[in-house]
């Protein structure tokens, strides 16, 4: 998984390259869009020196790439908002150029989508390369939009600035947001508490669990879409001890034919899809102790809490 992300990285790194030395020949707007890609792949380049060095240290490796990716929003934002207000003269080109930039640009939203597939690790770094991976498909769709309405303002005198700082500062602003998520991730996210074990002390309370049973499964954020999350767990007696899992989501259930079609419609539907996940995303804030409250309501104890209750009583 690691090499796949080392290659991801480098073809986006060559990618942007060539974003760059077009924007040279076209507009310095878009060489802009490079330097802005080139500071997002540093903060993917971060996680996966974490992940090489595989120290315990992750809060330094998670706290620089939030930088990295806040840093970048903050400047573009800001230069988007000095775009707005002097605005800036678009050269002439050839279609030759639109087609070859537009290129360029598929082919890094191909890329970034598929490191959004393939990064199936539940890690804490590997959360945030797919996030990355997330920001850099936005910014390829972002480069598209600005090289065809570059290309309109130029040849036939439509004024589309406002259009593009738009939607830089809408797109550099969601990625300054990712970069906050990536820092309050790890208090209230599912990744690293996905275990948990919780023992029966009050029986009296217990509405919720039969312990006749040999499994449970307790619903904690239903969705069709984007899948489910469920605690599935062993009854062993008094102690209930599972983890929490995410069910498939559609994407994963759809068919092949269904999925060419999304990709077609992929920069339509791609706003619609991230609207719900961030529904969905503050649907499922803190899982984990949603999920110890619920248990805690029906009489259950985490073991966590229990042993560390014993061992306060043993100090004099």
């Amino acid at each position: 998984m690691i090499v796949k992300t080392i290659l991801s990285l480098c073809c986006s790194a060559i990618l942007s390259s060539g974003k760059l030395v077009i924007g040279l020949f076209i507009d310095y707007i878009l060489c802009i869009i490079a330097v802005y890609t080139f500071v997002i792949l540093l903060a993917k380049l971060v996680c996966i020196i974490g992940l090489i060095k595989r120290k315990r240290d992750f809060k330094r490796y998670n706290l620089i790439a939030a930088i990295f990716l806040f840093l970048s929003g903050i400047f573009y934002n800001g230069y988007m908002c000095k775009f707005i207000l002097s605005g800036h003269t678009v050269k002439e080109y050839s279609i030759v150029y639109v087609y070859l930039f537009a290129l360029i640009s598929f082919s890094e939203f191909g890329f970034a989508i598929a490191g959004i597939l393939q990064v199936k690790d539940k890690g804490l770094l590997f959360r945030d390369i797919k996030i990355i991976n997330l920001c850099i498909a936005l910014i390829a769709i972002l480069t598209t939009q600005t090289t065809i309405l570059d290309y309109n303002s130029a040849t036939k005198t439509v004024n589309t600035d406002i259009f593009n700082a738009y939607t830089g500062i809408g797109v550099s602003g969601f990625i300054a947001l990712c970069s906050i998520y990536i820092l309050i991730a790890p208090k209230i996210n599912v990744t690293g508490k996905e275990h948990n074990v919780f023992f029966l002390q009050a029986e009296e309370k217990n509405a919720l669990i039969n312990l006749n049973n040999d499994t449970v499964e307790i619903s904690l954020c239903r969705s069709f879409i984007y899948g489910s999350y469920v605690y599935r767990a062993k009854i062993e007696g008094k102690q209930i001890d599972g983890n929490i899992e995410r069910n498939k989501s559609l994407w994963k259930r759809m068919p092949l034919w269904s999925k060419i079609i999304c990709c077609v419609l992929s920069e339509i539907l791609i706003f619609v899809w991230l609207i719900g996940r961030l529904i969905f995303f503050l649907r499922s804030i803190n899982l984990p102790k949603r999920l110890e409250y619920k248990m805690n309501k029906n009489g259950f104890t985490k073991v966590e809490e229990i042993s560390e209750l014993s061992q306060s009583k043993e100090i004099p």
